[in-house]
């Protein structure tokens, strides 16, 4: 069912896709980059923050991408983005499985996941390749070490993976909290120490090198805040996962009586991994980005990142409604199944309303040219 739902988003993809075009930060890879190449080096070009973040891998991806086919078409950039979203959802369902999540609760919230409405910006937007791809590196390395046993060459691989995620985006020291916090509890210090380290050696390299005074155009903002950040971020996570927001908060409390003793250790362990990923995450950015207003938590990039990564902990939730009564399975499972259709529908109306704005400035750019 899983795979024929795959087949089945193609079209949806391509037609929220076909009218999207560059935009914003898409102009920064495209142009701004290429004139920092050719006029003050290789260094800056490729280490250079942008927001704040380290992008040295996104920048390779679009560079490759304009030497090979130019900037003719968008969707060489955006299937960049929609590849990216798709592996960290395969990986998510991945996880879902591993932790015991039952089949059917696993097919609908990767279903979900794929065609994730309430994350389109992840899926629209080129650019958000970052995000997608960081997701990606974290979950398959977090895949790669939970194992028992001394450092072995899936540790080796994971360490690879993990540096790779860290010069994709700004989630790199906050995905680095989640994977020590699982091989602390998997009491893999030789693990961690490997893999996490070289981490945040490289890291602390690229801080004190390149991001140490980086401008920033975020306003300061009361941090005293931060906590309504996370709770705001949580909440509107958990309202895109079961659509009806009533839902939102039976669905945090039944994930947290899962981390809490719902579930065996082995699945637990990861949980409680994965749930203080989410909250780091929220942490960090509101952080960084309070000043922007509380309700910037519930912004679709910061949404689709953390469904994707608490979907397995939340998908052991729904089975655990199984406690109760065979109906309140199936009532979770159908509550899902809204959720997926309404997410189908934001995804289409974000994607056109994106892809409206994104033609008019094209047609700008082409007025201007013209003349």
């Amino acid at each position: 069912a899983f795979w024929m739902a795959m087949v089945a988003a193609v079209p949806i993809l391509w037609s929220v896709g076909r009218h999207q075009w560059f935009n914003r930060d898409d102009w920064a890879f495209v142009l701004t980059r290429e004139q920092m190449r050719t006029g003050v080096g290789t260094a800056e070009w490729l280490f250079a923050p942008q927001d704040g973040h380290w992008l040295t891998v996104p920048i390779l991806l679009y560079r490759v991408v304009v030497a090979t086919v130019g900037i003719d078409s968008y969707w060489p950039f955006l299937l960049l983005a929609l590849v990216s979203h798709t592996g960290a959802v395969l990986l998510s369902r991945a996880w879902c499985r591993r932790v015991g999540v039952s089949p059917w609760t696993t097919t609908l919230l990767a279903v979900m996941l794929l065609l994730f409405g309430a994350g389109w910006h992840n899926l629209m937007f080129a650019i958000q390749v970052c995000y997608s791809l960081s997701v990606v590196c974290f979950l398959a390395q977090l895949l790669l070490v939970d194992h028992d046993g001394p450092v072995d060459r899936r540790d080796l691989a994971g360490a690879a993976v993990g540096l790779v995620g860290v010069m994709t985006s700004g989630f790199g020291p906050i995905f680095m909290i989640g994977l020590a916090a699982l091989l602390v509890l998997r009491r893999r210090w030789l693990a961690l120490a490997g893999g996490g380290g070289s981490q945040a050696l490289a890291y602390g390299w690229w801080t004190v090198w390149w991001s140490d005074e980086a401008p920033s155009a975020v306003p300061p903002g009361d941090r005293s805040q931060v906590p309504a950040y996370i709770v705001r971020g949580v909440g509107a996570t958990f309202e895109a996962l079961v659509a009806f927001p009533a839902l939102a908060g039976v669905a945090v409390v039944a994930t947290l009586m899962v981390l809490a003793g719902g579930a065996p250790w082995a699945a637990r362990r990861v949980g409680i991994a994965l749930a203080a990923t989410v909250v780091v995450m929220f942490a960090g950015i509101g952080w960084q980005r309070v000043g922007l207003g509380v309700h910037t938590a519930g912004s679709s990039r910061y949404v689709d990142v953390a469904a994707l990564v608490i979907a397995p902990v939340f998908g052991l939730a729904v089975d655990r409604a199984r406690r109760l009564a065979p109906e309140a399975h199936l009532a979770a499972r159908l509550v899902l199944l809204a959720a997926l259709v309404v997410n189908v529908g934001m995804l289409r109306s974000a994607g056109v309303t994106f892809g409206r704005a994104s033609r008019y400035e094209q047609r700008v750019f082409g007025l201007v040219a013209g003349s």
